[in-house]
């Protein structure tokens, strides 16, 4: 599946390789309880309900519920809203304003667009930050949601203060892509059962654990019925991480973009090999590693309380310390 790329100069390919030492570190998280009962689950609440944002790209359907600096989350390949962790959720409202939406094509988002590409849905994701007046944000992108992420940070640098990329694809030469018969069980090939995805989402010890335990953990708020993804949101969303991998343009825009980044991936990941994330965090100036022993693509429903924690202390660190963003130094500069 991998796309061959034009040659480049040999410095070019060696900028993208060779870059000061890699903040990483490698943690094992105790077992967490594979069907927990969560105190206050923001989809438990009444007050949590579906509400329409009305942007300059067209209508979002979003969820907001917590308190604290706002963190939005980007969700994955063929993914609604209702695929976050409600356990993983309810951690996070603790400490921030939790807001999560359903990609264009999907549901009540732009429900007639035709166009998936990454730039389409990075501008999405910036104009529901703009339309919902947020500050300080944090935006977190699973899987293909690391690459809208990505995006979002190289197109819109003033809308974000930092991101989280969670067992997300690194763009072009950088990146190890996702394997045919992988890709074909994500896609929802004929024949494909709920088992034929647990069993590409966690690794094996936990597969078991996450076929008996997976629906009920998923976020489902009264009244949110999980829309079917259609045939053309799956080719969409497929042209986006087919082209991601050849986008050596965003590869080469990684190594300028200083926006304090967290990257998440887990050991045993069989969709996303981890060899994206330290390509991703040799590549970005401000970024720090955090590979999670015995964790899978869906880390989230493993680990929901150990994340959420890693993810709290990331951004109280980075509000501690913040950074200029790539945008903010530039005006800097010009002043």
């Amino acid at each position: 599946m991998k796309r061959l790329h034009a040659i480049v100069p040999l410095a070019a390919l060696l900028a993208g390789i060779i870059a000061a030492p890699v903040d990483a570190k490698t943690v094992s998280y105790p077992l967490e309880n594979a069907c927990p009962v969560v105190a206050n689950r923001p989809d438990q609440n009444s007050a949590t309900r579906e509400q329409i944002a009305h942007t300059p790209q067209g209508d979002i359907a979003y969820y907001r519920f917590g308190r604290g600096s706002p963190i939005v989350l980007q969700t994955g390949f063929r993914a609604t809203l209702s695929e976050w962790d409600a356990a993983f959720l309810a951690d996070l409202a603790k400490h921030h304003e939790v807001i999560v939406f359903d990609n264009r094509g999907v549901g009540r988002s732009l429900p007639t667009a035709s166009s998936f590409t990454v730039q389409d849905m990075a501008s999405d994701l910036s104009a529901l930050i703009d339309t919902l007046k947020l500050r300080d944000v944090t935006v977190l992108g699973w899987s293909m949601g690391g690459a809208v992420a990505t995006q979002l940070a190289i197109d819109h640098a003033a809308n974000v203060q930092r991101v989280v990329l969670m067992s997300a694809p690194a763009p072009g030469r950088l990146g190890v892509p996702v394997a045919p018969d992988v890709e074909a069980t994500l896609s929802g090939k004929p024949g494909t059962t709920f088992n034929d995805v647990m069993k590409v989402l966690f690794p094996p010890s936990a597969a078991k654990a996450a076929g008996e335990c997976f629906r009920k953990n998923m976020f489902v708020p009264a009244g949110y019925a999980s829309p079917t993804i259609s045939a053309t949101v799956t080719a969409g969303q497929t042209a986006l991480l087919r082209a991601w991998e050849q986008d050596d343009a965003a590869a080469g825009a990684l190594r300028t973009l200083h926006t304090d980044t967290l990257i998440l991936t887990g050991d045993d990941d069989t969709i996303l090999s981890k060899q994206n994330a330290e390509a991703l965090a040799r590549t970005l100036p401000d970024a720090q590693l955090l590979v999670v022993r015995s964790a899978g693509h869906a880390m989230m429903y493993q680990y929901p309380h150990a994340l959420a924690s890693a993810i709290n202390r990331f951004i109280t660190r980075s509000q501690a310390h913040p950074r200029q963003t790539a945008k903010a130094a530039q005006l800097h500069e010009q002043a």
